[in-house]
């Protein structure tokens, strides 16, 4: 999974960004379908005493969203890569269980 920082008010080094990684493993694992094309773009911002973190990963024309807000850094970015997982688990399972039929010929 191709993961892409951007920090608002606040930067993030190269050391915590490699540990950040097997956290975004999981959900590549849950989105990529093999292929090794989901990407992830993370928004990282500091107001007060709040670090947000936001998590959007696009999916079959659809934004998945993860938002969270903790007084450190990484617990917002695991709170919000949590919420994004659940996501991405509803939505295969929604697309799993689905009724699909072909479209009939003509």
């Amino acid at each position: 999974m191709k993961v892409t920082y951007t920090g608002r008010n606040l930067d993030l080094a190269p050391a915590q960004a490699k540990n950040l990684e097997a956290e975004f493993e999981k959900v590549g694992k849950l989105l990529d379908n093999g292929k090794g094309e989901a990407h992830a773009h993370v928004i990282l911002s500091h107001e007060r005493h709040l670090n947000h973190a936001e998590v959007t990963v696009p999916y079959h024309g659809h934004d998945l969203v993860g938002q969270a807000s903790d007084g450190d850094l990484f617990n917002a970015i695991h709170a919000a890569v949590g919420k994004l997982e659940a996501q991405a688990i509803k939505v295969k399972e929604r697309f799993r269980d689905s009724k699909r039929v072909p479209v009939p010929a003509e």
